[in-house]
């Protein structure tokens, strides 16, 4: 392929010039104002130019001038296959070009996303820097897009502006649930420390409040390990623990323990079965308060298993996040990309096995201020060809 740059004073000009030396077969890449006018970036396919070669090197006929001279490679070409004469291509030669035509898209592809990239980084260097920084700490590329653009709408692109944007949008449950009292059901995948969790809340408000105060209900049949790892803690704290196999006997139970300032619901995982019981829980329905949501996931988890998550329990109104598992977590850009997408507002965090030590409620801030020293010890390695590829489609997009 043959690339060009062509400069001259205005546009009808410089596409003179690019006519005259490639004719109508050439291919338009760029083009961009300059202090001196205009700059085309040109190229010819290589049909066209092995067809211009061609052209040249074949002798006239005197006195013999064929319809085809004044066709189209495009035009050429289609005849040349709907006439199925002689010379037709054959299938491997198809192919073949096919092929060829294929890595050509390829280059030109690639050549206008170099083109873009290199005028988006030399335009825009702080933004590009700020990007990189966020993906590195495991932000999503979308919310690092809004949070950029947002901060060149105040004409603040620094890192502490991002910083505040992200401590706006960050949402936290303002009263602590143990204090709020009622009906909550921890919600979540399997294995993402929902039992400890609760034995954890429990064992928190035994130590404000008495535990005749509080109960703790499972609906995981399932699990004997997990009924019987809830039902020692339950004893340790003098705390009682039901079960309930089915949707008649929570309601029946959590009826019965009206009296209670705080019952905990231990649900099994993300079966339709514990969707259904906590979406008609919440509706208010049977006689029973309104069951508030938590839903439960680990800090430890990718951020697109995180978002299916989300998506899998959107159809439960959620009243705020549980994250666990911390200290095995080697960054929260995740978390917070998550937290930002959904609007869940953030409970508690879980930082560890310790009952109940490893478990507190934290502000926004800190949050942030967590994301940024665990990202800067465990950076995320970009891919760089994607990153501008996918910059290159932003620039697109914007024009």
């Amino acid at each position: 392929m043959h690339i060009k740059r062509y400069f001259a004073p205005n546009m009808r000009q410089a596409m003179n010039a690019v006519r005259d030396a490639h004719g109508d077969d050439a291919v338009i890449l760029s083009t961009k104002e300059t202090a001196e006018g205009v700059e085309i970036v040109a190229a010819l396919d290589p049909e066209a130019m092995a067809y211009q070669q061609a052209e040249k090197e074949r002798p006239e006929s005197s006195g013999y001038y064929t319809e085809s001279s004044r066709m189209s490679s495009t035009e050429r070409s289609q005849v040349a296959f709907d006439g199925h004469n002689s010379s037709a291509m054959q299938a491997p030669e198809l192919q073949k070009m096919a092929e060829e035509l294929k890595q050509v898209r390829s280059l030109l592809e690639n050549q206008v996303t170099s083109l873009a990239w290199g005028q988006e980084e030399l335009a825009n260097p702080e933004k590009i820097a700020l990007l990189k920084r966020l993906m590195e700490l495991g932000f999503g590329w979308e919310l690092s897009q809004s949070l950029i653009a947002k901060a060149s709408e105040q004409n603040s692109l620094e890192w502490s502006s991002i910083l505040g944007l992200l401590e706006q949008k960050i949402t936290s449950d303002e009263r602590d649930l143990l204090d709020r009292g009622g009906i909550v059901a921890l919600v979540g995948p399997t294995g993402v420390g929902k039992t400890t969790t609760i034995a954890k809340l429990a064992s928190r408000f035994v130590m404000r409040h008495s535990p005749a105060d509080i109960a703790l209900v499972t609906t995981d049949s399932y699990k004997i390990g997990a009924q019987a790892q809830l039902k020692l803690f339950a004893d340790l704290i003098q705390v009682p623990v039901h079960l309930a196999n089915t949707q008649g006997e929570l309601y029946s139970l959590l009826t019965s323990l009206a009296n209670k300032k705080l019952v905990l619901i231990d649900t099994a995982g993300m079966s339709q079965k514990d969707l259904q019981l906590s979406r008609q829980l919440t509706s208010g329905h049977h006689g029973v308060n309104m069951v508030r949501n938590y839903l439960v996931m680990s800090a430890a988890t990718q951020l697109s298993v995180m978002r299916d998550i989300v998506r899998s329990f959107g159809e439960i109104v959620l009243k705020g996040c549980i994250l666990t598992k911390l200290d095995e977590a080697t960054q929260l850009g995740n978390v917070l990309t998550v937290l930002l997408e959904s609007n869940l507002p953030i409970g508690y965090l879980s930082t560890g096995q310790r009952v109940p030590e490893d478990l507190e409620m934290i502000r926004p801030r800190d949050l942030i201020d967590r994301a940024i020293v665990l990202g800067q010890q465990n950076k995320q390695n970009i891919d760089e060809q994607s990153f501008r590829l996918g910059m290159a489609k932003e620039i697109s997009n914007a024009q």
